[in-house]
Formats: structure tokens, C-alpha cells, sequence
């Protein structure tokens, strides 16, 4: 890039529209376009490769983003936070002026409407680039509606109104990994449908107070998301990343769903749900980083022992996370501290490291580059199922892990008055409230143990964690485990005991409480039934008959 020239990327689901801004902007020496992406999602990936330009233009639209499972102010947020040097411009069809008044909070440097013409978006983007905000001004001529205008703008609401929830219902149905590859069509076509009804409202009914000019008033602060703040990812000290294409895929995705969010989703307690939520997200970045260092440690033709591999790795790490940054806090040496992760290992290898399933197979595909077996098949590590497959696994050991940090911090320093400071969400402070929170976590270890584990073993499945969406979501993977269903003792062995006399009696019980329904309702309409009728028919004609001799003997 030369001195004077801007860097831009261009964020637009339209492939159209991206070339057609592209092949204009040709025109314009000074402005140079670096990237294109149609998602928030693959944006925040190639940001995180070190694709970043001087501005980012987006695509306003709040609904598009939701396919992506971002709200618009989660992804501002995430880019204001992550890149707060990054200029932010939009292009908009249609925004109002508390929409423009939310996006300015958020922390947008521009906007402009994608009818005007290429000069005006030069100029504007110009501006933008040296520093200055840009909010195209309101033009339009008419500035009192008549009442008749007022009147349209009134009625239409309801039915706007009703067309943005017909939209984020169809969102949120498009999420279901299980859709049908025929329903995902129609809905898909059902939502182009519902936002070309809400542009034609949107020309028809115009309100006043679009692309208004606002650019004298400053945003206060940025809003809440819920429980998921991100943190700004660090820069992992990976020097195996540089020459190793297949692992800086695999991480820069790792650390790209990391910046989403680590919201729990699943329906389990995790020890790490008591940690504020970018302290959840510091520790896995931590994790990653470290894992990443003993990558690089190891040459093709060592040893990888996967139980060794995660004891050390877990030790490092814990050592890390609570004296490098809170050694002040801490209530004991770090030598006596080191003592008592020696002492936990065998407890945390029942509990916890004994869910980080197919940690050999992803040593051997990021060390060796073998490739990996999904449903018996092998798959280059080049293939997208391979790069897949070895992401959702680093996340399940990265989730393990932290897990098992915080169950050292839980069983040891639960009630530290510094650490729960530094470390717990504000909801789980109280002496009260941890010790709930513990108690959910035992009896959680035990269901784990007697239930849950047995279950996945004799249903051939491993549970993994990943992260999806800002969220940590439940996955199960199907794969055979023969040997360890027949090594199974105790409680464990009497629980698949109890599932397969369940399989076995269900379909028997379906059948004997389907036959017993059926003669219930066969008795009340057939016998019960047809009784009631031959009653009321012969009260009926009693009736009849009597009223008839009456008119007779009044004849």
C-alpha cells in the first residue's frame, strides 16, 4: 500500500453488489479493496489472520446478521473490541434514526445510503479514513407529513412489526442442525420472501427520520449483550503458525469462536459457568497458547502419549492462570501449590480427563499430519472434514481443561475473598451461592459417572464440548466403544443393565398400554356409548309418544 492509498474490505451478502462497488471503486487510485466476505462470522476469521484495512464496510441489515447466530450489536462489539483502531462504515438501504443512534453507540464511524451515487461513497469514505465521522445528512425535501402520511406510518407498524418476527422465527429455525435439506429451502426462500415484502413497506411507508444527520451526538457507552462480553484475543506466541497452514487453520478458528463467546448451552453445569465471562475466555486463550507452545516442542518421530500430553499441559497452565497474574492473591507457594496438582492428577483423570476423548488422534494429525477417521473413512488433513473434525476436538480439550483448572480454584480457594473478587460472576460471590454451585457440581459427578458415561458407552457415542455461535453447545459423535462396554463394574454396568431391560420392555409396554387404550375406548363408544344412545333414544320416544296421546285426548 502506498502512503496515500486506503485499504477496505467489503462485507455484503450480495456477490452482486460486491462487484459491482468493486469494479466502481476501480476508478479511485487512492482506494484499494484488500478483502471481500458475505458473513459476519468468516469476517471475524480473516481479521484474525492479520487481514485488516484501514475501513470495513458493512452491509447494514440487524436481521442478516442473525444467520450467523450474532446479534449486530454483538458483532460491532466483538470488532470494537478486538480491532478498536478499525474504522467502521456502512452502506444502508434503510435504517432510521434510532437505529442510527444505536449504531453510533456501538461505535460505527459512518453511514450513507447505497442509492447515492459512487462519488458521494468516495467522499464519504475519504472522510471517514482521515479521522472525521460521517453521517450523510437528511434530505429530504418534505419535512412535515400530512396527516394522511402519519396516518399510513401509524398502520403500518403492526404489520412491520409482524414481518420482523416472522423473520428472526425463521432465523432461528435455520439454526437446527437437523433441518431437512427441503425445509432449510423454504425457509430460506420463505425469509427472501418476508424482506422483500419489508423493503416494499419500507418505499411505500417511508418515515421521516431516515439517514437523519446526527454527527453532533456522542456515544455515552456501549451497551450490554446479555452475559457473553468478548475479550480481545491475544497474540499467540505461535511461531509454528507461520510455516504450518493446516494448524494456523485450525487455530485461527479456534481463536475466532473463542472471541464469540463461551455462553453455556449445554444442559450441564461447568466448573468454569462461576468465572466472569472474559476470564472464561482469557483462560481458554491461555490454554491455546500454551497447547500451542508444546506443539512445537515435539518432532515427527516423538512419542506422543496423549495422558501425558494433557497432565503436563494441564499443570503448566494452571500454574500460569493463577500466579503469573493473581500470585499476590493466592494463599500459598507456588511450590506448595505445584504439591498439590501432583496430588489431584488421579482424581482429575476419573472426573475430567477422562472426557478429552481422541486426543491421539488429534496430536497425530497436527504433529505428523496423518489423516483423520471419521465414520471409518480417512480424510486428508487438507480436506475441510479433517480441519473440522481437529477443531471441534482442540475445543473439547480446551473446555476440559479450564473445567479442570477451576475445580482446583473450587476445591482449595473457594471462599478467598481476593480470588472471588478477580475471578467469580458477581452471582456466584456469596458463601451461599458456592456452595450451591459445588453441590450442583458433586451431584453432576456423580449423574456423570453412574449414568451419563455408561449411557454414552453403551449407545456407542462420545459427548464432546464446542463452541458455536458465542455458545458451548453439547456434540455427539458416534464411534464403536466394545471394549470398554465390557470392562464396565459396578453401578456403571448395572446402568446399561437398566437401558437395555428399558429397550427390551418399551415396545412390549407401547404395545400392552396401546391395546389396553383401545379396549378402554372401544368400551365407552361401543358399549358404554351405544347404551347412553339406546337410553336417550327410548326417553326420546316416551317423550314423543306421551306429548302425542296428549293431542289426541285434547282432540
Amino acid at each position: 500500500m502506498t502512503i496515500n492509498q486506503i485499504e477496505l474490505f467489503i462485507v455484503d451478502r450480495d456477490p452482486i453488489f460486491r462487484l459491482g462497488l468493486s469494479v466502481a471503486l476501480e476508478e479511485f487510485p487512492d482506494l484499494v479493496i484488500i478483502a471481500q466476505e458475505d458473513s459476519a462470522i468468516a469476517t471475524i476469521g480473516k481479521l484474525a489472520q492479520g487481514i485488516i484495512p484501514n475501513i470495513l464496510i458493512i452491509d447494514f441489515d440487524l436481521t442478516d446478521l442473525h444467520t450467523d447466530g450474532l446479534t449486530s450489536q454483538e458483532f460491532y462489539q466483538i470488532l470494537k473490541k478486538t480491532y478498536p483502531q478499525l474504522r467502521i462504515f456502512l452502506l444502508a438501504s434503510d435504517v432510521n434514526a434510532q437505529e442510527l443512534n444505536l449504531l453510533q453507540n456501538l461505535g460505527a464511524n459512518g453511514c450513507i445510503s447505497k442509492g447515492n451515487n459512487i462519488e458521494s461513497i468516495v467522499y464519504a469514505l475519504r472522510q471517514v479514513a482521515e479521522g472525521h465521522s460521517y453521517w450523510q445528512p437528511k434530505n429530504d425535501p418534505h419535512t412535515n407529513y400530512g396527516w394522511l402520511k402519519n396516518s399510513l406510518i401509524h398502520l403500518a407498524q403492526p404489520g412491520k412489526q409482524q414481518i420482523n418476527k416472522d423473520i428472526e422465527k425463521i432465523i432461528n429455525q435455520l439454526q437446527n442442525n437437523n433441518l431437512s435439506l427441503l425445509n432449510k429451502f423454504f425457509l430460506l426462500g420463505r425469509k427472501r420472501e418476508l424482506q422483500a415484502a419489508k423493503w416494499i413497506a419500507n418505499q411505500i411507508v417511508k418515515e421521516n427520520n431516515t439517514l437523519v444527520n446526527t454527527q453532533e451526538r456522542k456515544p455515552k457507552s456501549l451497551p450490554n449483550t446479555n452475559s457473553n462480553n468478548v475479550k480481545i484475543p491475544p497474540k499467540l506466541m505461535l511461531a509454528v503458525l507461520e510455516e504450518d497452514e493446516i494448524t494456523a487453520k485450525v487455530f485461527n478458528q479456534v481463536v475466532t469462536k473463542i472471541s464469540f463467546g463461551t455462553v453455556n448451552q449445554t444442559d450441564f453445569f461447568l466448573e468454569i459457568d462461576i468465572l466472569q465471562p472474559e476470564l472464561k475466555q482469557e483462560l481458554l486463550y491461555l490454554i491455546l497458547n500454551n497447547f500451542g507452545k508444546a506443539l512445537e516442542s515435539f518432532s515427527v518421530d516423538a512419542d506422543l502419549n496423549p495422558d501425558l500430553f494433557i497432565q503436563d499441559l494441564w499443570e503448566r497452565c494452571t500454574i500460569n492462570f493463577l500466579y503469573d497474574k493473581y500470585h499476590q492473591s493466592m494463599p500459598i507457594e507456588r511450590e506448595q501449590m505445584e504439591r498439590i496438582l501432583k496430588q489431584e492428577i488421579d482424581n482429575l483423570q476419573k472426573s475430567l480427563f477422562c472426557y478429552i476423548y481422541l486426543v491421539e488422534d488429534l496430536l497425530q494429525y497436527l504433529v505428523r499430519k496423518q489423516a483423520i477417521n471419521i465414520d471409518q473413512v480417512l480424510y486428508s488433513p487438507e480436506s475441510p472434514e479433517a480441519i473440522d473434525r481437529a477443531v471441534f476436538l482442540l475445543e473439547n480439550l480446551l473446555i476440559n481443561l479450564a473445567n479442570s483448572i477451576m475445580q482446583i480454584v473450587l476445591n482449595y480457594f473457594a471462599d478467598v475473598e481476593e480470588l472471588k473478587y478477580y475471578f467469580y460472576d458477581p452471582n456466584y460471590r456469596s458463601s451461599r451461592d458456592i456452595a450451591r454451585f459445588r453441590n450442583e457440581m458433586s451431584w453432576q459427578y456423580r449423574q456423570q459417572i453412574y449414568w451419563e458415561h455408561p449411557r454414552d458407552i453403551f449407545e456407542s457415542r462420545y459427548r464432546f464440548f464446542r463452541l458455536h455461535n458465542g455458545k458451548i453447545e453439547t456434540l455427539y459423535v458416534y464411534a464403536p466403544r466394545s471394549e470398554e462396554l465390557n470392562q464396565l463394574k459396578g453401578l456403571s454396568w448395572f446402568t446399561t443393565i437398566m437401558l437395555e431391560t428399558r429397550d427390551a420392555l418399551s415396545p412390549r409396554l407401547q404395545s400392552i398400554f396401546s391395546l389396553v387404550g383401545n379396549s378402554f375406548v372401544f368400551i365407552l363408544t361401543q358399549v358404554i356409548g351405544k347404551a347412553i344412545g339406546l337410553i336417550a333414544k327410548g326417553v326420546l320416544q316416551g317423550i314423543g309418544t306421551t306429548f302425542q296421546d296428549v293431542r289426541n285426548n285434547k282432540k
